[in-house]
């Protein structure tokens, strides 16, 4: 279609009175094809919480268990899946430019189905489950990746953040069902459930439609009017939207059509000082969301609540603490888009601090002899209020952040380069954390985790802008005109 024809499409369609009536009534356009491109992320929930459950099976503690894993082994079976994560989002970014932010989302299934797959028949070949796990984290790595872009490109700035924190509260419910249904099935058919969020992928969000701003950037504007059209509603003149998204990408090369001579190779446009400032603080945003330790406990739940002496048995203690992650993401999901992003990351990391201060307390006077018996409910009311401020502030909002701070032309391999940043992190982590707690102890070793909190609050006040209730354009003029002034403030860190 030729583009005088979308010009022209503007002046046929003028405004109804009733059209803002008829608009609110297909809101749930934009919430249900988020939550549909999420499906598979209930899967990065039950991977990470898989081994929490199963670690007493993959030990063999339990009778009948098929694996006796030592100490090293298992901390590979868990590694394994931040180190799929950091290899699968390397040509995340490229995929999503190349296939489309639907197509790099789609191509998780097939990986996400063998890896559980492996883990089911698994038995006692440990190699089959070192690269089951492998195969999963690859499919984690794609898909923070792919939707983060996705959620933030069909979504309107009202509901932005809504949407965006959509990732946080799949992957928390992917997370409660893991310790339930680790707590009440046996370890095949609780391994088995783990093949659905694959499955449901290829079944739901096969019907959605592809992002309107990858349409736009490929020059297919019929398909991009087609694609915000249903998201927005049929009553809804898209074409303002349409328009304001074509004049914000002229200036900028269209990448070539890809064929199969030219799909790896990536063709950058010029990346200026706004954009190296905007995967600066992608990265840093990564780098921080990490380090307070959230993985770590996700990873060894049960472990942390046995070792600390907690009067409540691990597994309901996950239990507990995995029904609080998914009540608490719903409070981002109702206020990000009223209170903004800073005010929340900032309260959120001074909540995670303190409660890792309590714990690193509770764990210093517990090493030195001292009673604390009468204190022992401390290990998890500070993990619950930890998990409540860090699924209110740094777990959805770093997601859908990066896709905010990072200019749509630079978008797939920018977000690339963050995921991987932070997925190091998280690999170095998950597998020196159990040597952290007999190295250095757990108080030393929770107290590193609230300086890195506090660090958190002042990177946040001092170097992220404030995203909420702005366009793409408005976001990437005030990285330029901010960024001596905030790179003189991050001077100071």
């Amino acid at each position: 279609m030729e583009r005088s024809s979308l010009t022209s499409a503007k002046d046929n369609m003028a405004p109804c009175s009733d059209s803002d009536s008829k608009a609110r009534s297909y809101w749930w356009r934009q919430h249900f094809a988020a939550l549909a491109a999420n499906s598979i992320t209930l899967g990065t929930g039950m991977c990470v919480a898989w081994t929490a459950s199963a670690q007493a099976v993959l030990r063999g503690d339990r009778p009948g268990s098929p694996l006796r894993l030592s100490l090293e082994q298992s901390s590979w079976v868990t590694a394994l899946v931040p180190l799929g994560a950091l290899l699968g989002a390397l040509p995340a970014g490229l995929l999503a430019e190349r296939l489309g932010r639907k197509g790099a989302l789609l191509s998780q299934a097939a990986p996400e189905i063998a890896g559980w797959l492996l883990v089911i028949f698994t038995h006692d070949r440990v190699w089959m489950l070192y690269v089951a796990r492998f195969l999963i984290g690859t499919t984690v790595g794609i898909n923070i990746v792919a939707v983060s872009m996705y959620l933030e490109e069909i979504s309107e700035v009202k509901v932005r953040g809504t949407t965006g924190s959509y990732f946080e509260l799949t992957a928390s419910f992917g997370m409660l069902l893991s310790y339930i249904l680790g707590a009440i099935l046996p370890y095949f058919w609780y391994t088995v459930v783990g093949v659905v969020p694959g499955v449901s992928i290829l079944l739901v969000f096969s019907w959605m439609p592809e992002s309107p701003v990858f349409l736009v950037v490929r020059g297919r504007y019929e398909a991009a009017r087609k694609s915000l059209q249903w998201l927005r509603g049929p009553h809804v003149n898209v074409q303002p939207e349409l328009d304001a998204l074509e004049e914000s990408l002229k200036k900028q090369p269209v990448p070539s059509q890809p064929n199969k001579w030219s799909f790896w190779r990536c063709d950058l446009p010029r990346v200026d000082r706004a954009t190296f400032k905007s995967l600066a603080v992608a990265c840093a945003i990564m780098f921080f969301s990490q380090a307070n330790g959230k993985n770590a406990f996700l990873y060894y739940m049960t472990d942390v609540f046995r070792d600390a002496g907690s009067n409540v048995t691990p597994e309901i203690a996950s239990i507990i603490v995995g029904a609080v992650y998914v009540a608490a993401v719903f409070l981002p999901t109702l206020t990000v888009d009223r209170v903004g992003r800073k005010p929340l990351l900032s309260v959120a990391y001074c909540v995670m601090g303190l409660s890792q201060l309590a714990m690193s307390v509770y764990t210093h006077l517990a090493s030195k002899g001292y009673d604390v018996a009468a204190w022992r409910w401390v290990p998890l009311a500070a993990l619950i209020i930890f998990i409540v401020a860090i699924s209110s502030g740094p777990g959805p909002l770093s997601w859908f952040m990066l896709a905010e701070l990072v200019p749509v032309e630079h978008r797939g391999w920018a977000i690339s380069v963050a995921v991987v940043f932070g997925r190091i992190f998280v690999l170095v982590l998950i597998k020196e954390f159990p040597v952290m707690i007999v190295e250095l102890g757990q108080d030393v070793t929770y107290g590193i985790f609230c300086v890195m909190c506090f660090l958190a609050i002042a990177f946040t006040l001092l170097c992220i802008p404030e995203t909420k209730g702005k366009t793409r354009d408005e976001i990437k003029d005030e990285l330029k005109g901010k960024s001596q002034e905030s790179n003189e403030d991050c001077s100071r860190l």
